[in-house]
């Protein structure tokens, strides 16, 4: 604005406060109390390395919401993809799982699966008009929320207290089904000596026995070499099989004729488990590592499972066996207490293991090579983690939910948790205070794009309806994204990286699928195109974007009272699309609230696509102690550059004010 070219003595002269970047969230502090870059208020924003703040993205909806209805799959190989597909299946009402599966046999290709009550649904990312599914044993079903992951190039759904269900990731034309994993009583390997069952040419064993039960990857053991050279008590990794023989590789003489004994290891003292019908499992190092929360007997089929009372222990599997434990060598006691459980496990290091529980952490070493060697170590008891999902590794950092907030931690810091350290979520206590506590043990995070999401329950909702995101390469918060629905709610976050272009996915109990924060140029990427209808045909939901910017108050560094006179708003409208937004400065002491009109009314039109203007205009000479500009975007993803607040010290008044 206009200028005096001179001051008297009388006059007030003008001054700015401003901010030319926006780089973090922060509302642990009062307005005043920020620093230039930090912002009061996020919603719905991203906060880009240039210092601009923008609308983010929209959510697109890529797969529709799974409805009751008539009807069965549908296959449909059309190219481009159809959008939304929608699934008509009575049984597969609701979606209780869900995880990333990549097809071995084929170079690039990633399906997302979607756990139903009666089948696995998979879902080609690359063109989700593709779909398969893999039905449940006979008579089983899945009807509470479950752990899906794909290892030894099996897929598994886990249930807790019942046994659960593998896939060989055989083909998924016809009709592939799921097993239930071996179960009941565990048998104990069988041994074969067979006379002249071995024959060793070029150092490739062949084993020859008659309705032998060993698969390609198990481990043998030979405990009686007879007149080969081949070493005892050696184990040796299974690499091809028939019906009446398997064969390994060993260094060893050529004979024919020999006669050895081998077969699986033996187990000792309590002798070995199947799976112990876990709720989650999670690999590492070749095994599966999970709660051991039921003990496994009975008939195969019609196991009997029944509760451990144990909550503070885990099992590992033997190496690339998911249905062999040792309760002696693999068997990991966490004893912290009466009162606390296993919430987690996270890989951490080739030969390290961290186990979080509910009021600690512990780190379980040596789970590189035999389990014998391991050893557990108390790391500290004054935090635990509340979500196993919210545990995420980025790069040497671990983050996770705890009760305290988000903590953000690397191997060495892990041992500097005991009360001293403040959560990394400090800045946005008072959203971190929303997250509904009797839910929070469902919130999920995912490393994406140099951000980590987590998804929360706010209030008093029950399922995950906000994502907090913090911005790695600003190291803070930069927004708080909520969906204008409260039929909203994120199970789980699938990222997908099949072929040039890595995308996040959301997965919604109904079974949508939604790419988020995706780049493009069209008009998805400034509405949230969602699918929120559970009626036959998957009705898309075109949701508006609710973004809001709230500055820091700027108060000159001065505890004067100010009036504050004009602003200056430096702002860009996003390609393809013009942009407007509604603009109010708020005043403290006195409080008031001025509305400046929208961009379209200060400037006469919208904002021209791909252009940036710099918009003045007064705000009225309001009176107070500081300000704070806001911007809510109404059309497009207009991006913030810069913001000014013109005033001068008033301070002749000696009258209080609030």
């Amino acid at each position: 604005m206009p200028r005096y070219a001179s001051f008297g003595r009388l006059d007030s002269q003008l001054i700015d406060d401003g901010d030319t970047a926006f780089a973090v969230l922060n509302q642990r502090l009062r307005p005043d109390q920020l620093k230039p870059g930090e912002v009061a208020v996020s919603q719905n924003g991203r906060m880009d390395v240039d210092g601009s703040w923008q609308t983010r993205k929209g959510y697109r909806n890529v797969f529709a919401a799974i409805a009751n209805g008539a009807g069965a799959l549908v296959l449909n190989d059309a190219s481009p993809p159809v959008l939304p597909l929608t699934l008509n299946d009575a049984a597969a009402v609701a979606i209780y799982g869900t995880c990333l599966y990549s097809d071995q046999s084929v170079a690039n290709t990633e399906y997302i699966v979607l756990a139903t009550t009666s089948k696995a649904i998979l879902v080609k990312t690359s063109n989700t008009s593709v779909s398969y599914s893999i039905t449940y044993p006979a008579g089983q079903t899945v009807d509470s929320s479950c752990e899906v992951i794909q290892a030894f190039n099996y897929l598994f759904v886990f249930r807790d207290g019942k046994v659960a269900f593998q896939w060989d990731g055989s083909s998924l034309t016809g009709s592939p089904v799921f097993t239930l994993v071996d179960n009941g009583n565990y048998t104990q390997p069988l041994v074969y000596d067979t006379a002249g069952n071995t024959a060793i040419v070029n150092g490739v064993v062949t084993v020859t026995e008659s309705g032998h039960n060993i698969l390609v990857g198990d481990s043998v053991i030979v405990s009686d070499a007879g007149t080969t050279n081949l070493n005892p008590l050696t184990e040796y990794r299974v690499y091809a099989k028939t019906l009446t023989t398997f064969l390994f590789k060993a260094d060893a003489s050529d004979i024919t004729g020999a006669r050895i004994t081998v077969g699986k290891r033996q187990s000792i003292g309590l002798g070995f488990t199947h799976m112990p019908a876990p709720p989650w499992a999670t690999y590492h190092q070749r095994r599966l590592w999970m709660p051991f929360n039921y003990s496994m007997a009975g008939t195969s089929g019609t196991p009997t499972i029944v509760s451990r009372n144990v909550s503070d222990e885990l099992i590992a599997s033997d190496i690339l066996d998911q249905n062999t434990y040792d309760q002696i060598d693999n068997q990991f006691k966490i004893a912290s207490g009466s009162s606390d459980f296993i919430v987690g496990l996270h890989p951490f290091s080739e030969d390290a293991l961290v186990v979080f529980a509910r009021n600690s952490i512990h780190l379980i070493r040596g789970v590189g090579g035999d389990l014998q060697n391991s050893s557990v170590q108390e790391v500290t008891r004054e935090v635990g983690a509340v979500a196993r999902k919210s545990i995420i590794q980025i790069g040497n950092q671990i983050l996770f939910l705890s009760d305290n907030g988000v903590y953000s931690v690397n191997f060495e810091d892990l041992y500097n948790l005991r009360g001293a350290s403040v959560p990394m979520s400090e800045p946005i206590n008072p959203i971190m205070a929303r997250i509904n506590k009797n839910y929070a043990a469902g919130a999920i995070g995912v490393y994406h794009d140099n951000r980590y999401y987590l998804a929360v329950p706010l209030d008093a909702s029950t399922v995950n309806n906000a994502v907090i995101v913090f911005n790695l390469l600003n190291n803070g918060w930069e927004s708080l994204d909520v969906i204008n629905s409260i039929q909203w709610n994120i199970i789980g976050f699938v990222r997908s990286g099949a072929g040039t272009v890595n995308r996040l996915h959301t997965v919604s109990k109904e079974g949508g699928i939604h790419v988020i924060d995706e780049a493009g140029v069209n008009a998805n990427d400034y509405v949230d195109n969602l699918c929120l209808s559970l009626s036959a045909g998957g009705t898309i939901t075109q949701l508006s974007i609710d973004s809001v910017l709230t500055t820091r108050q700027y108060t000159y560094s001065t505890l004067d009272r100010k009036r504050f006179n004009s602003y200056e708003l430096h702002i860009e409208s996003a390609a393809n699309i013009q942009s407007d937004a509604n603009l109010s400065v708020e005043v403290e002491n006195p409080d008031s609230s001025v509305v400046l009109g929208s961009v379209l009314s200060v400037f006469g039109k919208a904002v021209p696509s791909a252009e940036d203007v710099s918009i003045r205009s007064r705000i009225g000479n309001k009176r107070g102690y500081g300000a704070q500009f806001t911007v809510a975007p109404s059309q497009g993803r207009p991006k913030i550059r810069a913001v000014k607040i013109t005033g001068a010290l008033q301070n002749g008044s000696t009258s209080s004010a609030e």
